[in-house]
């Protein structure tokens, strides 16, 4: 029995490389369209891959640093003044 399983395992090892090519989330960070193409595809295929989770890792991250950046300019602008309007333009 032992030796069937050992076996079938060596005989699927090769089938299961033959997939997509893992990606890691650093990758899909510097992809970010095809970052979003994996997860509208993951999405409507049902798949649940590691490629799938990468990619959607990514969008969360860039995300998160988005509204990080805008938040500290926002910040800024408080601090300056600029971003309460005046009749004078400045």
């Amino acid at each position: 029995m032992r030796k069937c399983f050992a076996i079938l395992a060596a005989a699927a090892l090769p089938l299961a490389a033959c997939g997509e090519a893992e990606k890691s989330v650093d990758y899909y960070l510097k992809h970010l369209d095809e970052a979003r193409e994996k997860t509208a595809r993951c999405q409507s295929n049902g798949d649940a891959g590691v490629n799938c989770g990468n990619a959607a890792v990514a969008i969360k991250r860039n995300a998160e640093e988005q509204f990080k950046r805008e938040r500290a300019r926002t910040e800024k602008n408080l601090k300056n003044g600029s971003i309460w309007p005046t009749w004078n333009g400045k």
